[in-house]
């Protein structure tokens, strides 16, 4: 959402210049555009978090806040959810859990009891991979380094490398020493893709980098790799394997096809019903806004937020099986991967603050900062819920929580599920598993602890 209003702003602020009365129309029409529903509220959520009450209030009172909170018992119900719906419908199906959504050591550990695999995006991901007990692993990720490509082919008994451009696979010919062999499947993109077409290669160009990759023995090239990400349904996944069956189908041989041994469909299942965009966020939104902020004037919104929904995993799996059996069965015989990320770390890991000052009736500063997931202003735009563990309640306040640090972006939420605030107050905000943790950086403050939530 953020990079496609970024991609239209800076759209509009071009053709401003250029055509004047064009820009008018499309931003009138833009604007004329019913936004999608509100859906509701994020309850759910308040209420799963607040059986929790007692367990985490005794481990504020223990520990200092603030601090990441790992829990077991939800870390487990998404990996055995997202298992066991692919394995429904996909029973051979290897899934590789996408350690970038959250690298945390007790989450990898945890994907890896439950018999995940282990899909890495970098060698530091690789050596964390290995030292969490990881036995196979894919490794993804556009330029990689010669110590990278040599760290691969070091651990080749434990992964299969996905090359992403030719330059790619000419560099780790090269490398590979004379009786070394590594598994190997080649990304593409579709025309599906979007602005993820900055990875692999044009599915127009497989053919020619399958025959490519014969100048190399030591690569055996055996598998495709196709991902895309913030997916709310199983039709992205629908039109790229259809896509990509009608290519196979016209440009490989009997001899090539017998030589895909697996096919990649990646990640990117977003969970549903775990935040909402705030009605600046969304396009007609952040116009308005845009136009409000230039005249000094505040905006005035008739919703709260939108909340983000989604298919189920057993939706998502159901979906992508009747495409694979439609289009790509008919045409190519070969084993399935999946690399889950942010529908398997979203519910495992909770922020914990206390609150420090009272500023106003409307404002309070928490001891936690959002250095605790990287410095960039993620709940300015996107709702999620904190809830007062100290004082709760089923209904929302309206109540500005800022973070520690010295900065005025440092922003935890305007809503609080409360009956009042308080100093001293133990505020969470839930289930905030998916690239939160993995950005944590020590800006002004040090990166927290984290315990665990049994």
């Amino acid at each position: 959402m953020r990079a496609k209003n970024y991609w239209l702003n800076l759209t509009l602020n071009n053709m401003i210049v250029k055509n004047p009365k064009t820009s008018k129309k499309l931003i009138l029409k833009l604007l004329a555009e019913k936004p999608p529903a509100q859906g509701g509220t994020l309850i759910h959520l308040t209420k799963n978090i607040l059986k929790k009450r007692s367990a985490i209030l005794k481990l504020a009172k223990k520990y200092q806040t603030p601090f990441y909170l790992f829990d077991q018992k939800e870390a487990k119900k998404s990996i055995l959810e997202f298992k066991q719906a692919f394995k429904k419908y996909l029973p051979d199906i290897q899934i590789y859990y996408a350690m970038k959504s959250n690298h945390h050591p007790l989450l990898v550990k945890e994907v890896i009891k439950h018999g995940f695999n282990v899909d890495v995006s970098s060698g530091r991901e690789l050596e964390l991979a290995l030292k969490l007990g990881a036995k196979k692993m894919v490794f993804s990720g556009p330029a990689k380094s010669e110590a990278e490509l040599k760290l691969a082919i070091k651990h080749r008994n434990k992964l299969i490398i996905h090359l992403d451009s030719f330059g790619e696979l000419k560099r780790l010919g090269k490398l590979l020493k004379r009786g070394e062999q590594i598994n190997a499947g080649v990304r593409i993109i579709t025309k599906y893709h979007g602005h993820w077409s900055k990875f692999g290669i044009p599915l127009a160009d497989l053919k020619k980098f399958w025959l490519e990759s014969k100048k190399y023995p030591g690569i055996k090239l055996h598998g495709i790799q196709s991902h895309m990400s913030f997916n709310q349904t199983a039709l992205p996944y629908q039109n790229m394997i259809k896509e990509i069956s009608g290519y196979l189908k016209n440009n490989f041989n009997y001899e090539m096809l017998a030589e895909i041994k697996f096919f990649d469909f990646g990640g990117g299942y977003y969970p549903s019903a775990i935040e909402a965009d705030f009605p600046w966020e969304l396009e007609q939104g952040r116009l308005v806004k845009i136009a409000a902020e230039h005249f000094d004037k505040m905006p005035e919104f008739t919703g709260k937020y939108y909340v983000t929904k989604s298919a189920t995993p057993d939706e998502f799996a159901k979906g992508i099986s009747q495409a694979l059996k439609k289009y790509f069965e008919p045409v190519v015989k070969c084993q399935y991967f999946c690399e889950p990320g942010r529908i398997i770390s979203n519910n495992s890991l909770h922020m914990v603050n206390r609150v420090v000052d009272i500023k106003n009736k409307t404002n309070a500063i928490m001891d936690g900062a959002i250095n605790m997931l990287g410095v960039w202003e993620k709940y300015e735009d996107v709702y999620c819920p904190l809830v007062n563990l100290t004082h709760p309640d089923l209904k929302e306040i309206k109540f500005t929580f800022y973070g520690s640090l010295c900065t005025p972006y440092d922003i935890w939420g305007y809503y609080c599920y409360a009956k009042k605030i308080s100093e001293g107050d133990v505020i969470i905000l839930p289930f905030q598993g998916a690239y939160t943790y993995v950005f944590a950086n020590e800006f002004i403050k040090p990166v927290p602890p984290t315990y665990i939530l049994k």
